[in-house]
């Protein structure tokens, strides 16, 4: 009879590197020296892969493993959803009334303050209290961005842009451990204007909108500060802001003539202090997801390659023929990478599922076994 513990080190390494994340976890868990196996280097490449989110109806998600195919259906406390920036982590709502940020996969939630619960004087709080409350329509958030995720820290701040059916009407964030939202206030020079992208990067929220003013949170005297308008050579596109090996990008998505499908992506490179921005020709050994509210980079290496996702590529969703489709930065061919068209509005959108909580697990149930065994040979 096959003792498995005694599998030679080298094979259960081969092993454990060819695994998908979820059968990886799977394999930590079998006994301490499977785990020993299974480097820590190795977890923390996988748990980057993404999945696709598939919005249904009737608080119904499906969450897609690429690698796999697997489908894993959760129910989320919302009508509607959105991914985050932070691994793991989607914002959930009821309606235009209540918010959570929700990770799927350990079920926590956390409930966000009422939109109208603001602590500071402003435009703002006057347009959601008082007399003229009646002329906010609809208030909802409209982008949304963490400064961590809750999973690896008490300490985060939620960044939201706050829209109306008549259009933008600002920002406000929330630290934890509070129960209500402090606007922030524009600069004098800076024109109300709809907010395409909100990011956290380099300990700045960063946003850029409908003029491609990029903008920045001054968190000294609560106010947005603008920083340099992007694409001035490009008319017929639409820009995401993603963070890729520490710098920030600009993916711009070309139309074809009469704003077609994408037929292009340019990339260019964004110099917060200089104000500049530089074009990029190839990622290197990393991806792009782009995603309506919150894009993400992933980088590859010989371990981490994923079936039908590949380095040196940006992957997106094209909003004429609502299609998920690559395009490669060396050559310029776009693919169709997944058929999104029998989906909701809010579905197909990229996620990065956060496995800490699993891993967590992993550790205390090999701990106890463990113990267990310890008191036995005792």
């Amino acid at each position: 009879m096959v003792n498995w513990e005694e599998l030679p080190r080298e094979i259960l390494e081969l092993i454990a590197r060819r695994l998908a994340i979820e059968d990886f976890l799977a394999f930590r868990g079998v006994c301490t020296s499977w785990r020993s196996t299974a480097a820590k280097e190795t977890y923390d490449t996988k748990s980057k892969k993404p999945w696709l989110m598939i919005y249904a109806d009737n608080q119904r998600a499906e969450f897609r493993s690429p690698t796999t195919g697997r489908i894993y259906p959760m129910q989320v406390p919302g009508s509607h959803v959105r991914t985050l920036s932070a691994p793991g982590w989607i914002l959930a709502s009821q309606g235009d009334r209540e918010y959570h940020i929700f990770n799927p996969l350990s079920r926590v939630s956390i409930e966000l303050p009422a939109l109208t619960k603001l602590r500071r004087k402003s435009r703002l709080r006057v347009q959601l209290d008082g007399p003229k409350r009646l002329q906010c329509r609809h208030p909802r958030i409209n982008r949304i961005a963490l400064s961590s995720g809750p999973s690896s820290t008490r300490s985060y701040v939620v960044m939201i842009h706050i829209h109306q059916s008549l259009g933008p009407l600002g920002f406000a964030f929330h630290r934890s451990g509070e129960d209500a939202w402090t606007a922030v206030s524009p600069a004098m020079y800076l024109r109300r204007s709809t907010i395409l992208q909100l990011i956290y990067y380099d300990g700045l929220f960063v946003a850029l909108d409908a003029n491609k003013q990029i903008m920045t949170f001054n968190k000294r005297n609560h106010r947005m500060e603008s920083r340099l308008i992007l694409g001035q050579n490009i008319f017929e596109g639409h820009p995401y802001l993603v963070e890729c090996s520490g710098s920030l990008l600009a993916a711009w998505m070309i139309w074809g003539e009469g704003y077609g499908t994408v037929k292009e992506i340019r990339v260019f490179k964004v110099d917060l202090e200089k104000g500049t921005e530089e074009e990029v020709k190839s990622l290197g050994n990393a991806s792009l997801f782009l995603n309506g509210n919150s894009s993400f980079s992933v980088e590859f290496n010989a371990e981490s390659c994923l079936l039908g996702v590949k380095p040196n590529h940006v992957y997106f969703k094209d909003n004429i023929d609502e299609k998920k489709k690559s395009y490669r930065m060396d050559n310029g061919e776009v693919g169709i990478y997944f058929d999104a068209t029998s989906c909701h509005g809010y579905a197909a959108a990229w996620f990065q599922p956060d496995f800490s909580a699993f891993l967590m697990i992993n550790f205390i149930f090999l701990f106890l076994n463990a113990k267990t065994l310890r008191n036995r040979l005792e």
